[in-house]
């Protein structure tokens, strides 16, 4: 499975042109991939939570969260990393439903 995040260009009624947009867009660094998967809370539940932070997309969860039958996942991941991160969480959980991909905001950072 590829995802592919693009920019779309203004209207062609637009002054910029296509690679004017591209070059004043600012470079996304960072996403945040959303997940949720459906399960009773259960051992079985547990056992695939185990499996998730011991394979190797552990260190790109940033939030779990459980509302009744629903686990919610937050993947922070690199863009170069993104496909790696979809792959696999198909494989560790292939029940897995991908709501979402967003650029990640720094908001600590300042320009210069």
């Amino acid at each position: 499975m590829n995802l592919v995040l693009e920019r779309i260009a203004g209207s062609a009624t637009s002054k910029k042109s296509a690679a004017q947009e591209a070059l004043s867009a600012p470079c996304v660094s960072r996403v945040h991939l959303s997940a949720v998967l459906h399960s009773r809370q259960d051992e079985a539940a547990r056992e695939r939570i185990r499996r998730l932070f011991h394979s190797p997309l552990g260190i790109y969860v940033s939030q779990a969260s459980r509302d009744h039958d629903e686990l919610r996942l937050v993947f922070d991941v690199a863009m170069e990393d993104l496909d790696f991160t979809v792959r696999t969480l198909r494989q560790v959980l292939p029940e897995a439903v991908i709501e979402g991909v967003r650029p990640r905001v720094f908001t600590h950072r300042r320009e210069h």
